[in-house]
This record gives structure tokens, sequence and C-alpha cells, in this order.
């Protein structure tokens, strides 16, 4: 089946991936590396997300997105080197699994797209976002939530202040933090960050004369020093230095 879908990852980097699996991947997915910001799998056209699993270092990292994705009724395809317990890969939030173990992946590949286009595709109405308030609904997550998370998405430029947004939704400033949490599986402030940073590489590496103070600006931060301490912590590399080396 000719369809390239687009294929968000998540967890242990591509580069980790023998060049053979990744080239046979890349046939089927647009591989879009996403490192460990599980916010992607709250964007709106994000249906599911590839989850590299290194038990001994991302396992914390696989739980919150599991969190995140029951939540938001979005799926994972989880791929791993080594034994995983079996209770992992049966969660009703992972779609498929794939061990490493150099076996042909090809025939797993193929199997997975047609599923994928079947199931994912925009012609089905079921995936359509107000056929799954319902959903949502009943799995803790109001209409006021997803209403947070539309306007985060439009607004990342602005500033957004937890007390504001608990106050659009008639909750104190504890209670949303807990709520936010809950459904998530991340705070809300780290929520808004990894959004934030995540527009930041997306434009950093768009446009490699766009000045990082311009960057910085759309992705909320007005001062470029905090913007830079920031994205230095969250991605181990300064603004300018992560541009230089993708």
């Amino acid at each position: 089946m000719d369809v390239l879908h687009a294929g968000h990852w998540i967890g242990l980097s591509v580069s980790y991936l023998p060049k053979d699996t990744l080239f046979s991947i890349e046939k089927y997915f647009h591989v879009i590396e996403s490192g460990h910001d599980i916010s992607i799998v709250s964007e709106a056209n994000v249906q599911f997300c590839f989850f590299f699993l290194d038990i001994d270092n991302n396992y914390p990292l696989l739980l919150s997105a599991v969190k995140l994705c029951q939540n938001l009724n979005k799926s994972l395809i989880i791929l791993y080197k080594h034994k995983v317990n079996p209770e992992i890969l049966e969660l009703d939030t992972v779609y498929d699994s794939f061990q490493l173990n150099g076996q042909d992946i090809d025939p797993w590949l193929q199997e997975l797209s047609k599923n994928i286009h079947y199931k994912f595709s925009d012609h089905q109405s079921i995936m359509d976002i107000h056929k799954k308030e319902p959903y949502l609904s009943e799995n803790k997550i109001s209409k006021d939530l997803l209403e947070v998370l539309r306007y985060i998405e439009g607004n990342i430029s602005k500033s957004i202040r937890e007390e504001d947004i608990a106050d659009y939704c008639h909750y104190s400033v504890t209670y949303f933090s807990k709520v936010f949490h809950k459904a998530i599986g991340i705070s809300f402030r780290d929520y808004l960050m990894s959004k934030r940073i995540a527009l930041a590489k997306k434009m950093l590496l768009a446009d490699k004369k766009t000045k990082i103070a311009f960057v910085a600006y759309q992705c909320g931060y007005n001062d470029v020093s905090y913007f830079s301490r920031i994205f230095k912590k969250k991605t181990g590399f300064s603004p300018g230095t992560f541009r230089r080396i993708n």
C-alpha cells in the first residue's frame, strides 16, 4: 500500500536503530522525532505515536505516555529490544508492538501500514474530535480541559498563566493543577514548556536564518536568556548549538 504515514517518534532516538531497520520503517512512515516530548500525543492530527522503549532508561516516560494516550483516546506502537512485561504490550492503548531481535521487520511494517490506513484514515468519522468527546469525558477529561489544550495550541506565542486558565475553568489553581496532571499525565507547566520547546525546535530548523530572539518571542518567551536556559535544560543544547548540529 503506497501510503506514507506520519510517524511521530517518542523515546529512544531512531539513531539507535540498525540502519536497515530505519530504512524499512521510512518506506512506510515519515519519521518525526519528538524525543521525550509526549505532549505531541495531544495534537489533534496525531492519532498514534511510535515509542522506542529502553526499559532501563525511559520506562517512566512510557507510563506517562500511556496515561496521556488513555485519556485522549490515542494509541502507541511500541518497539523494543529487550524483554518487556507482557502486561504492558496488552494495554488497550498499545495498538501494536515489535521486538527488534534481528527478525525481518518488513512484513510487520507492511501489515501495520495497511491497518493504520483503515483505522486512522480521515474518512472515518469515528476519528472526528466531536465523536471522541463522550469517550474523553468518561476518562475524566472535561470539555473545559479539551478547550484548554486547544487554547494552548493556538496561543503558544502569548502569555499563558496557569492562574488564568484555572480561573477560566472556574477552578482554584491547586485543584486545576491536580485535575490537569491526573488527566494529561504531566503538570500544566511541564506540558506548556514541552509544547513551546517543540515549536522552538521546529522553527530553529525550518529557517536557519531566523534570529533566536524571534524564535523565543514566537514561543512565548520575552526574555531570550531565559528561553536559552530553558531550551538547554530540556534538550541538552543551546538554541544555537541545536541548530548547528541538526
